[in-house]
């Protein structure tokens, strides 16, 4: 018989991981159980390629502990992660990844750890598996959380966490588009505590994480918890304008003292050709937050659902055919940011 509300939502965003998401069942299963706590799988199958909807699904007939969402399409790690939020039925929500680098036998680690006062609980990862290029990656990004922006993390904070589901729900349920949501929970006013915890190579496969996803996250970090770069281009607009003035000054002053003002073609070409450039991208970081705000002001739902199971409330599967009408789907959260592709007869 499946809790109603469980001691511990397991939440998983998975992206072509066939051969990795019964292994971290039936690993986190056996850990879970040992702590002797009642408990959910949530997954959300996020537009993979290959057969993990096929596994999930299997997995998912087997256990109705396993509980599985499908996208419709993929809609990228941080939207999965919202809708795992706004699905999740337990009390606290421990978020792993789905290449079982975060080990399920750590579990009990960050599980006492909770019994110290804290809402969230980060494992420290020790001795990283990752390559070089994701190792020095993700301390980029938190050294610029720091710097640019002053956002305090705990250092090589990472997915794997247990939260107070109360504060991750509140997180999911924030009106913005694009979320960040280590640095939402911090921002929560959340108590943070952390613990050091094993780290393991990829089970199997390959990462989905490249150069140009980082360049990504880390802009969509910046411009979206940050005015600063606005202000960055009114002090470099600033410097840039009391350059030429003194320029300007030291040119006049070289005609009226010295006699001679011959101004090199180079130069001068040069120098125009830096100021436009510094205005495309002024102009560039500008319209970027003009365009989040034209994306946040069309309210269109961060995912659509093509199919949910095990769950009480919602039908387990879209009818066959192709849908032609969208309606929100009713979920236990605050504020319903999903929709759900129904059959017109519906």
């Amino acid at each position: 018989m499946l809790s109603a509300k469980p001691d511990l939502s397991v939440v998983v965003p998975v992206f072509n991981e066939e051969a990795n998401v019964r292994p971290l069942v039936e690993r986190t299963r056996k850990v879970i159980e040992g702590l002797g706590l009642t408990f959910e799988f949530v997954f959300v199958d996020d537009g993979s390629r290959d057969r993990t909807y096929e596994a999930l699904r299997g997995l998912a007939e087997e256990d109705p502990r396993v509980r599985l969402v499908r996208f419709t399409r993929n809609y990228g790690q941080e939207a999965a992660v919202e809708a795992l939020y706004l699905h999740a039925h337990g009390a606290w929500i421990l978020q792993m990844d789905g290449d079982l680098q975060n080990p399920p036998e750590e579990i009990p680690k960050l599980w006492q750890k909770r019994t110290e006062g804290f809402d969230v609980v980060y494992g420290l990862r020790q001795k990283r598996k990752d390559t070089f290029f994701r190792v020095w990656a993700s301390q980029a990004m938190q050294w610029l959380m720091r710097q640019a922006l002053a956002i305090e993390l705990p250092p090589d904070v990472s997915t794997f966490r247990l939260m107070r589901a109360s504060i991750a729900r509140h997180v999911a349920a924030l009106p913005e588009r694009r979320k960040f949501f280590s640095a939402l929970l911090v921002w929560s006013g959340a108590r943070i505590g952390t613990v050091e915890v094993a780290h393991a190579a990829r089970f199997t496969g390959s990462t989905n994480y490249n150069f140009t996803k980082l360049l990504n996250h880390t802009f969509d970090l910046v411009v979206g918890f940050s005015s600063k770069p606005l202000r960055f281009i009114g002090n470099i607009g600033f410097a840039t304008a009391a350059f030429g003035i003194g320029i300007g000054f030291w040119a006049v002053l070289r005609k009226v003292f010295y006699g001679y003002g011959n101004v090199g073609w180079p130069s001068l070409f040069a120098l125009v050709a830096f100021m436009g450039g510094l205005q495309l991208l002024a102009l560039s970081v500008i319209g970027e937050y003009i365009a989040r705000i034209y994306i946040q002001v069309q309210g269109r739902p961060l995912f659509n659902v093509a199919e949910r199971r095990n769950f009480d409330d919602a039908p387990d599967s879209v009818t066959s055919g192709a849908p032609s009408l969208m309606r929100p789907s009713v979920l236990p959260v605050e504020r319903a940011s999903t929709q759900r592709l129904l059959d017109p007869d519906a």
